[in-house]
């Protein structure tokens, strides 16, 4: 029976060929990986760059890609998420009326008024601020501003609350609020 021939270094994953050993230095340093292999069981001392791209008649020819121009809007028209951190500088120290609605995941008519507020966040672009804060992650926020049920929408304007509208409500009440409020805010 003939003896098997000792296996001394594994080979490249991508290429088949046999790998430097740790004691060779290597041509090309290793690509730097997240993985948890080591460096040594991912590629092989030639290394990728090194290597010209195949000529095999089967292989399908390389496709030529175009870069996409992409747009990001920065004008967003649904109301902006307000965290306990950031609700001093969101809404008792803002220079336009902000319009705050107290919701949480679980409320379907939470959803209902979120739908108006994005409607009302469109139309008053600019003129006021509408946010939303989630009372299940912030309940000091809302319990200091004396919100007991959700969904309740509420309107300060320079830094004191003016209006509170609990429930789900016609689009137009909270329109008539905001449009009060914009007048005592204009005198």
């Amino acid at each position: 029976m003939a003896s098997a021939a000792a296996y001394h270094a594994p080979l490249c994953l991508s290429c088949a060929s046999p790998m430097a050993d740790e004691s060779s230095p290597a041509t090309v340093p290793p690509i730097r990986s997240k993985s948890y292999l080591p460096i040594r069981f991912l590629s092989c001392s030639r290394a990728f760059a090194a290597r010209s791209p195949p000529t095999h008649s089967f292989l399908l020819p390389p496709i030529e890609t175009k870069k996409k121009r992409r747009t990001i809007s920065c004008s967003s028209y649904s109301p902006e998420v307000v965290t306990a951190c950031s609700w001093n500088q969101s809404v008792l120290c803002s220079d336009v009326p902000v319009l705050v609605e107290f919701w949480a995941s679980w409320c379907g008519p939470c959803k209902m008024v979120d739908r108006v507020m994005d409607e009302i966040a469109r139309e008053y672009a600019g003129r006021i601020k509408c946010l939303k804060l989630d009372a299940d992650d912030y309940p000091q926020v809302a319990t200091s501003h004396g919100i007991e049920r959700i969904p309740t929408v509420v309107l300060f304007a320079s830094g004191e609350k003016v209006e509170s509208i609990t429930g789900t409500l016609p689009k137009s009440v909270y329109v008539t609020a905001i449009e009060k409020s914009l007048i005592q805010y204009r005198d």
